[in-house]
């Protein structure tokens, strides 16, 4: 190994200028270095390769990455130790880097360890050294966070406003479909400069707001901008951002023609006639430009008598296609006929959920709030209904889609529990069969290996089962044990517990089982569970308790289930907000909806959930409790 060290006289400068970041106690050469001590501590991987290929030395941090034995030091090829690299793109960037002796740096996935690596080459005349370290955790934060701006982009883009983005030279960042239709823009604007190219002749009081913004911060509120390219007015509003600025626009060129339209017929009216006029303007223009429909109907053959702007906007159809037409006719929606009857025999509708699919955008399935209410004469008899509906489908699909994201999140969790349970025992059945293919006869003394061998082969098949069943989707409640729920989250988690020095005390006191859609409930013991498990990073204890109870407030007989944890609490202000969406204590590693959806789930099960926390210095720790009945399912849906 004496001519293995010579190598590494110039490895500390090597090291430097590849990893910038590297500490400089450990960077630094003493008077008289140890240079072995110095390239074993450098928390990067450090590997020798000679011209042969053959390995001549590797640090403690590059035994560790590239799980290299001992015994192939000296004696394997390259190749030899990794032969699943041969004829891959970074076979050829290793040998080019030899051959031609120019440096070269590349990031490489390792299928077999499933990491990714960044690597750098440095060629000499001895051969190749290799300087590198694991960048899986980034590489995988990158890709979580382009996904997030994909789909951030997706609702964006399908939003009625038009959005425009604008960095600090007042290039345009990102342009949403809607900001692209009212612009005029036929190609993308992403790159375009807004005053060179889109306002060349500038905008007068617009153009020193928005720089005002830029600048100084201030928002800037814009109403009704001519813009003159599209003769088009414009209601503008600008925010100032990391980056630039952010301009929010409608187009509000309509409601401009109708109120100068009005502004010249009440030229012509007496004083008295114009300020009627003007009464009755504002509530028109109110009633035009609310952002929520609104439509009146007569209280017999519940035909359309007028409509405002948002509601024809909603129908998909011109006003005057509307007026005069029964409205179940032009919307086909199951339960508005019902309503409108309802209305019409004076009784009023409030805050009600209806869906469907209207004529003018089959296939598209929509969802409404819609609130009728009768109008009285002065005889006391309905002479019309009125409507006020507003669109709630984005947000049914935002819900729908952010408890989706949980369950992949959730999914993703699980899968990565059980890839690390089951390289254990894997792990152990490959040395116990070594053992064992190493003797020509079995001697008593090896019994014992095989046994174990049977036993880590029965773990595997355990976690495979309870992982099955945790992703089973079933359309029907089934009957289930708290034991089997708690276990099966318990038994996923049985690794990481173990590695987290967290001891986990188990007492069910009832084998009676619930009604219940069991992969949902593991959902919410899995987000408890693995909440527990963070909340103890330095190890502690996990109690898990079951027992019948009856609910005080309903009478309710069922089951209680605990999950309590030693770790450092939660102070008020988190508990108080423990249950909103998107807030989360991870950072990065938090959604925020892991309570929340499962919150739903529980209330969805007609259950109860609880919590209880304390960041006493000695008495420490937080209590979920989680009151299910017995048949919470069944009562559901006929509920439902």
């Amino acid at each position: 190994m004496a001519e293995a060290f010579q190598q590494p006289v110039h490895a500390v400068d090597r090291v430097e200028q590849a990893f910038p970041d590297l500490p400089p106690q450990l960077g630094a050469r003493p008077e008289q270095p140890n240079l072995h001590d110095v390239v074993e501590r450098i928390p990067y991987a450090v590997l020798f390769l000679d011209r042969d290929w053959r390995i001549v030395y590797a640090n403690a941090e590059a035994r560790r990455l590239s799980r290299i034995p001992s015994e192939a030091i000296g004696s394997k090829t390259h190749w030899e130790l990794y032969p699943e690299i041969v004829g891959t793109e970074i076979e050829r960037r290793y040998r080019a880097a030899m051959e031609s002796g120019v440096f070269d740096r590349v990031q490489h996935y390792h299928g077999r360890f499933d990491i990714w690596l960044d690597i750098g080459l440095y060629p000499s005349s001895e051969g190749l050294t290799l300087y590198y370290r694991d960048v899986t955790s980034e590489k995988r934060t990158a890709e979580s966070r382009d996904m997030l701006d994909e789909r951030l982009a997706h609702i964006l883009d399908v939003t009625s406003d038009a959005i425009a983005g604008l960095d600090l030279e007042w290039n345009f960042r990102y342009v949403n479909r809607r900001a692209r239709e009212l612009l005029g823009a036929n190609e993308d604007l992403v790159g375009r400069n807004l005053w060179r190219e889109l306002l060349p002749e500038g905008a007068g009081e617009l153009e020193a707001t928005l720089r005002r913004t830029m600048q100084k911060g201030v928002p800037a509120d814009c109403e009704d901008y001519y813009f003159q390219p599209l003769g088009r007015w414009l209601s503008i509003q600008a925010r100032r951002s990391d980056y630039g600025i952010v301009i929010f626009f409608r187009d509000v060129t309509e409601r401009r023609r109708r109120e100068q339209a009005l502004l010249d017929q009440q030229e012509l009216l007496s004083a008295s006639q114009r300020e009627t006029e003007r009464q009755r303007a504002e509530l028109e223009t109110i009633y035009q430009t609310a952002p929520v429909g609104l439509a009146q109907f007569d209280p017999v053959e519940f035909r359309c008598l007028r409509l405002n702007e948002r509601q024809a906007e909603m129908l998909g159809l011109p006003s005057d296609q509307v007026v005069g037409r029964r409205f179940d006719e032009v919307a086909p929606v199951t339960g508005l006929l019902e309503m409108l009857q309802v209305a019409a025999e004076g009784h009023a509708v409030k805050n009600q959920i209806i869906e469907g699919v209207l004529p003018t955008r089959p296939g598209e399935h929509r969802a409404w709030n819609v609130s009728h209410a009768p109008v009285y004469a002065d005889d006391g008899s309905v002479q019309a209904i009125t409507a006020a509906w507003l669109e709630i489908t984005h947000l049914k699909k935002a819900e729908s889609a952010l408890v989706q994201s949980e369950k992949l999140a959730a999914v993703g969790r699980l899968a990565s529990s059980i890839s690390h349970e089951i390289n254990n025992p894997l792990e152990a059945i490959t040395n116990l069969l070594y053992l064992i293919s190493e003797s020509d006869q079995l001697p008593q003394e090896l019994a014992i290996y095989v046994h174990m061998a049977q036993s880590e082969l029965s773990r595997v098949s355990q976690i495979a089962t309870q992982t099955l069943r945790f992703h089973r989707q079933t359309a029907n409640p089934t009957w289930v044990s708290p034991a089997e729920l708690l276990d099966a989250v318990l038994n996923l988690y049985h690794g990481r517990l173990t590695n987290s020095g967290v001891r986990v005390q188990t007492r069910y006191s009832t084998d009676r089982k619930i009604l219940c859609f069991e992969n949902d409930i593991r959902q919410v013991l899995n987000n408890l569970i693995a909440n527990a498990i963070d909340a103890m990073r330095q190890g502690g204890r996990l109690l898990v308790r079951a027992h019948e109870t009856t609910q005080h407030s309903t009478g309710r007989r069922g089951v209680r289930m605990t999950i309590a944890d030693t770790g450092h609490g939660m102070p008020e202000a988190v508990r108080r907000r423990l249950f909103q969406p998107f807030y989360t204590t991870k950072g990065l590693h938090g959604t925020g909806l892991g309570l929340w959806i499962s919150e739903g789930i529980v209330k969805r099960h007609r259950g109860r959930m609880e919590v209880r926390s304390c960041q006493d210095p000695v008495r420490h720790g937080t209590v979920f409790t989680l009151f299910l009945p017995f048949e919470s399912a069944v009562e559901h849906e006929k509920a439902a």
